[in-house]
């Protein structure tokens, strides 16, 4: 029993918390990009992938209530997962975001509307949890949080330019 504690204590994951911050406006009422981020029929559109790899899109809206993606490209299921945490409909909500079958980690998604009438900025803050290897140097730590950081916004660049398109010419 003592050998399975101590094995346990050393293959504990330990992570740290790499803020990603972005902001982008979108052609729209502050409702309407609520709706984009809360609606299953418009989120698919565009959150993960596009609409013709999402295969699931579901969510039950209300705080501690859980949403879910599942995006099929070439054969292989992405699953995406969370709970929300806060919901100011349509100005703000706080998620958490996981892809189960890369790691266990749980993330926390941020999404704050802004009325700039008729126009809306949207300001988003995702807290990366990376795994630590404690075992690399402090330089080799900082460029894996840094290489994370990087991948994961070049995923939100594709996935906001999608959300964008979904209301250009929309007044």
């Amino acid at each position: 029993m003592l050998f399975f504690v101590m094995n346990e204590r050393v293959n504990a994951v330990e992570w740290e918390i790499v803020n990603l911050d972005m902001e982008f406006k979108v052609d729209a009422s502050v409702e309407e990009v609520f709706k984009a981020w809360t609606d299953p029929s418009i989120f698919k559109k565009w959150f993960m992938t596009m609409e013709h790899t999402n295969k699931v899109a579901k969510n039950q809206l209300e705080i501690n209530g859980d949403w879910e993606i599942i995006d099929v490209r070439e054969g292989i299921e992405y699953r995406a997962i969370g709970t929300y945490i806060d919901i100011v409909e349509p100005y703000k909500l706080v998620f958490s975001f996981k892809m189960p079958q890369f790691s266990e980690l749980e993330d926390i998604i941020t999404v704050e509307l802004i009325d700039l009438k008729g126009t809306t900025e949207v300001k988003f803050n995702q807290g990366i949890k990376v795994p630590v290897d404690n075992s690399l140097d402090a330089e080799a730590i900082e460029k894996e949080k840094e290489a994370a950081k990087v991948a994961t916004e070049q995923g939100y660049n594709y996935m906001f330019t999608f959300l964008k398109q979904i209301y250009e010419g929309v007044s």
